[in-house]
């Protein structure tokens, strides 16, 4: 009697999965640069906010930190999947596809409210999800502890 085949275990990263994860840390700094320049806006329309009314001022500039903290928390969850991806921890693959989900989700909701830049993380969660299942990468997350540490 013959077990179900086994993938061989793989003792080096896919070079998709270096690709994916070189994309999560270009996604994760564009998003850093749009909270400084939302921070930076909404600190600029605080100063002026004698010129268009100070409760209006006072009002833009907690909407934009409310942003900035939003964006800024998915940013860390662009990094967190990024760093994950390409360390190869042995629990990486499922915190990739839960922390994709959850990154899926948030872009879903902000692409309802009319934020368009949701769409290419929207496309690159749902190839990240789906990829997660290939065998290559099955078996990359899944090698032996002592194989490269």
């Amino acid at each position: 009697m013959t077990d179900a085949k086994i993938p061989a275990i793989q003792s080096e990263r896919p070079a998709s999965v270096t690709i994916l994860g070189i994309i999560y840390v270009i996604f994760g700094v564009l998003m850093i640069m749009t909270v400084v320049m939302v921070v930076t806006f909404t600190s600029m329309m605080g100063d002026y906010s004698s010129m268009i009314g100070n409760m209006m001022g006072s009002t833009m500039t907690a909407f934009g930190s409310v942003i900035a903290v939003g964006v800024g928390i998915l940013a860390v969850i662009e990094f967190v999947i990024a760093w994950v991806l390409l360390s190869g921890k042995r629990w990486g693959r499922i915190t990739v596809m839960v922390l994709s989900m959850v990154d899926f989700i948030v872009h879903c909701a902000t692409l309802v409210t009319g934020n368009l830049f949701a769409i290419p993380h929207i496309i690159l969660d749902l190839i990240v999800f789906f990829y997660m299942w290939k065998p290559s990468v099955v078996s990359y997350f899944n090698r032996e502890a002592s194989s490269l540490r």
